[in-house]
C-alpha cells in the first residue's frame, strides 16, 4: 500500500468567498469569518509554486485503490451527441473515491484517530472502504432508511456503522468524533459549506483529464449535485488551468438537481435557505444549496436545472441500452442534455460532457 505523503507547496488556506487567507490547519467549518457572518464558506489550498499544470495537489503519493483516470466516452442517443466522463467505474463505483484518496491521505499524514463520515450513499462506502485499505478506523454515520445491502457491504470493510433517526442527528454526532481526533470527511454544520477541503482538491483532476482525453476544452458539462463538492472541484480544475492559458476559457457548469434548490438561490433566495422536498434521487437529495456549488455555476456562466425522477428513470433505460449501467441520480446528468439542448443553452453544435456519478450496481 503506498504510503501518503504531504505535498510542501501547501502554506494556508484561502476562504473561497471573501478571500481572507489562514494558516494551514484543521479547517472543518470552512472560514469562520463567512460562518460568523451567517453565510458559511468552503476554503481551499494555497500552494506556494507556480502552477504547471499537473501540482498543485495535496500529496505527492496518496492512499489508492486505483482510481480516476476513467474513461470519457463519445456517445448518441435520442438527448442527441454528448460525452460521458464515467465516473461509475472508480473502484467502489463512484466519483467519492477520488476525495476518500485524499481523505485517508490527510488522515494518515496528520495522524488523526481515524476518519468519520455522515453519509447515506456512496461516500460512506467509498470511505469506509479506503480507511479499511489504508488500516485506519473508520466511522460512518448514516439513518435508519439505510440501504441494507449499502449496511452490508459498509461492515464487511470492518468499519464502525451508526444510524440515527434523523440526518441532523447525524451531523451532531460527526462534530463529537471530531472533538474526539477524528478526521470528518463529510460537512456537518447547518447551513453547510462544504466536505473536507484536502479531499475536494482530487476532483480538480477530472477538469485535467477532460481536457487531455478530448484534447480541447469541452462547450458544456452537466453534473448532479447536492453539497457542491464535485461541481466546484471540476469549476477549479479548470479555472487553473485558464489562469495559465492552457485553455482559453471555463465550459459551462451546469448543476443537475432533483428540485428547486439552486434554481430559486439563482432567482435571488438566500443561498443559507433550506428548500424541503421530497426525492428518490437519493445521491443528490438533501434541501441545503452551498456557496461552493453557486460560485461554480456563476463564475462559469452555467444554469442549473431540475430533473425529474421520471426523466432519470427514462435516462437510466437509455444508457443501459448502450451498455452503460449507471445509478438514478447519476443518470440525471444524462437527462440534463435534453434540457440543455431543449433551452438552447448552448451553441447546436457546442460540446457537452455528461459527469455520470455513479453505478446501477452500488446500492443506494
Amino acid at each position: 500500500m503506498n504510503q501518503s505523503k504531504f505535498c510542501n507547496e501547501i502554506i494556508g488556506y484561502q476562504c473561497i468567498k471573501c478571500k481572507r487567507e489562514y494558516p494551514f490547519e484543521d479547517m472543518y467549518e470552512g472560514c469562520p469569518r463567512c460562518k460568523s457572518d451567517g453565510k458559511p464558506s468552503s476554503v481551499k489550498p494555497i500552494y506556494q509554486s507556480l502552477f504547471s499544470g499537473e501540482n498543485w495537489l495535496p500529496f505527492e503519493r496518496p492512499v489508492t485503490l486505483g482510481e480516476g483516470g476513467t474513461p470519457l466516452l463519445d456517445v448518441t442517443t435520442k438527448h442527441g451527441k454528448f460525452y460521458i466522463k464515467n465516473e461509475a467505474l472508480n473502484p467502489t463505483g463512484s466519483h467519492k473515491d477520488r476525495m476518500s484518496s485524499f481523505t485517508i491521505s490527510m488522515a494518515i499524514a496528520n495522524g488523526y484517530q481515524g476518519v468519520v463520515a455522515a453519509s447515506s450513499g456512496n461516500a460512506g462506502l467509498s470511505i469506509a472502504s479506503y480507511a479499511s485499505y489504508a488500516n485506519i478506523p473508520c466511522v460512518i454515520i448514516s439513518t435508519e432508511n439505510l440501504n441494507k445491502q449499502l449496511a452490508s457491504y459498509i461492515k464487511s470493510t470492518g468499519a464502525e456503522l451508526i444510524l440515527t433517526k434523523t440526518s441532523m442527528e447525524r451531523w451532531e454526532l460527526t462534530e463529537k468524533y471530531v472533538e474526539e481526533g477524528f478526521l470528518s470527511a463529510t460537512n456537518y454544520i447547518n447551513p453547510p459549506a462544504g466536505s473536507q477541503p484536502i479531499g475536494v482538491q482530487a476532483y480538480k483532476l477530472i477538469a485535467r483529464e477532460c481536457y487531455r482525453q478530448l484534447g480541447f476544452t469541452p462547450n458544456a458539462m452537466a453534473v448532479p449535485v447536492s453539497r457542491g463538492d464535485l461541481i466546484w472541484g471540476i469549476y477549479e480544475g479548470f479555472s487553473e488551468l485558464k489562469q495559465v492559458k492552457l485553455i482559453g476559457k471555463i465550459p459551462k457548469l451546469f448543476a443537475v438537481e432533483p428540485f428547486e434548490r439552486m434554481t430559486k438561490v439563482l432567482e435571488g433566495e438566500e443561498y443559507t435557505s433550506h428548500f424541503d422536498q421530497y426525492t428518490n434521487l437519493k445521491s443528490i437529495a438533501g434541501e441545503t444549496v452551498t456557496w461552493q456549488a453557486l460560485q461554480a455555476v456563476i463564475e462559469s456562466n452555467g444554469h442549473a436545472i431540475n430533473v425529474t425522477e421520471e426523466e432519470a428513470i427514462d435516462s437510466q433505460a437509455v444508457m443501459s441500452r448502450k451498455g452503460i449501467h449507471l445509478e438514478l441520480s447519476s443518470a440525471t446528468a444524462i437527462a440534463a442534455i435534453k434540457h440543455i439542448r431543449r433551452d438552447q443553452l448552448v451553441e447546436e453544435n457546442d460540446s457537452i460532457v455528461a459527469v455520470t456519478t455513479s453505478s446501477r450496481f452500488t446500492p443506494i
